[in-house]
């Protein structure tokens, strides 16, 4: 049967008395009790079932798995009466029930003034660097916090403060509200991303402090807490449950912040490389748009040297079109006139022979043939072909032609 201990008495007789309630308190007035009896036999048998001295005083306040056998015994002036006997325990519970019942409390007073508390106040801060780490006085719960977290203080990756606290006897309520009190004024002076609150293991009965109420209203006022408390083995606190993050020990708490700055390194990195990509998207598109303005300007101005180019070609060609028939034309008239001239000279002369000689084949035909600048008289057709510049001399007048040399053959 499941029952919590509400008192333990010794009795003459090596034994002791065991006072049994609910496990679960009901809603009544007058709930039920059960003496038991638990004699030094048994009590011998749960020691070598425990593996350890096992000390019926230590029940008290405790929930237990507890067998007995109970016998009806008529008494004298007393009527029936159950007797138990305890004759074996199975289980003890962790926890007194007094704590349950503290911690029970003071969850209920949180969710009456509609605070919010545990996960739902987390939010997961993506650049951590200021970390507050309250710590118990003693143990290696700042030890454990430090072998993880200090190669990232060494590399300036994050900022550790570090507080130190009671976490057990009759001063560790009012410690540990100093000490989170001291976190706050750190959080207004540096914005701090995480707050730690870790301490090492114990019995159930050194948590406490953790369940009180005063604790978890301080608690709730710090920036994403984070809570490593004990080992794995060690009960759920009212701080548990008012944190952000829950987790079994001082050590896994200082990974979930290494993994907070592993996760923001990670999202600098894409951020940088998507900031890359962008820079390099952006500096294609501008050199595309720039090297397209180039070639648009280059080829303008190539249309420009060409058409200015052609401008200055169409230019020259009228210019030396113009020397050109200026020359012809200046040509052509010394031509002229020196045909005229030496056509008169000639004609003077054909006359005069014509009139002395009579020749009648000069009558019919070619009378003259003179080199032009010499004025020589051919009469070879070896010599007209040596001459540049022959005058031909016919009856009705003059012809001043220009002459190709070639040399000359004989067929």
């Amino acid at each position: 049967m499941s029952a919590s201990v509400l008192s333990v008495e010794a009795t003459s007789r090596d034994g002791f008395v065991l006072l049994l309630g609910e496990a679960e308190a009901a809603s009544r007035s007058e709930p039920p009790r059960l003496e038991t009896y638990l004699g030094e036999s048994e009590r011998t048998a749960i020691e070598a079932e425990l593996g350890r001295p096992f000390d019926p005083f230590s029940l008290i306040n405790r929930r237990i798995e507890v067998a007995i056998r109970c016998t009806l015994r008529q008494r004298f002036s007393r009527g029936a009466t159950v007797q138990a006997k305890v004759i074996g325990l199975y289980a003890i519970g962790e926890i007194p029930i007094d704590l349950e019942i503290q911690r029970d409390e003071v969850l209920r007073l949180l969710r009456i003034n509609g605070v919010r508390f545990g996960p739902s106040a987390w939010k997961e801060p993506e650049e951590p660097y200021h970390v507050a780490v309250i710590a118990s006085e003693v143990g290696d719960a700042l030890r454990d916090v430090e072998h993880v977290l200090k190669p990232l203080e060494s590399l300036g990756l994050i900022a550790l403060h570090r507080i130190r606290a009671s976490f057990e006897g009759p001063s560790a309520e009012s410690s540990l509200i100093e000490a989170m009190a001291t976190a706050e004024t750190l959080h207004a002076e540096h914005r701090l991303s995480v707050t730690l609150v870790v301490r090492g293991g114990g019995p159930a009965s050194s948590f406490s402090p953790l369940n009180a109420w005063a604790t978890a209203a301080a608690a709730r006022r710090l920036p994403n807490l984070v809570v490593g408390l004990g080992h794995a083995a060690t009960p759920r606190t009212v701080l548990d449950e008012v944190a952000g993050r829950s987790v079994p020990t001082p050590t896994a708490a200082a990974m979930l912040i290494r993994d907070l700055v592993r996760r923001t390194a990670i999202r600098a990195e894409q951020a940088l490389t998507a900031l890359t990509e962008a820079i390099r998207e952006d500096v294609e598109a501008e050199a595309r748009i720039g090297l397209s303005r180039a070639m648009t300007g280059f080829e303008e101005a190539v249309r420009l040297c060409v058409t200015n180019a052609e401008q200055q070609l169409l230019k020259v060609g009228l210019t030396i079109e113009r020397s050109l028939l200026t020359s012809i034309a200046a040509h052509a008239e010394t031509a002229a006139r020196e045909e005229t001239v030496d056509g008169d000279e000639g004609d003077a002369e054909r006359l005069a022979d014509f009139d002395e000689a009579h020749d009648p084949v000069v009558e019919a035909g070619l009378a003259m043939v003179i080199e032009a600048e010499t004025g020589f008289v051919m009469t070879k057709a070896a010599d007209a072909r040596l001459a540049k510049r022959l005058i031909l001399q016919f009856p009705d007048g003059v012809v001043g032609v220009w002459n190709h040399p070639k040399p000359i053959t004989t067929h």
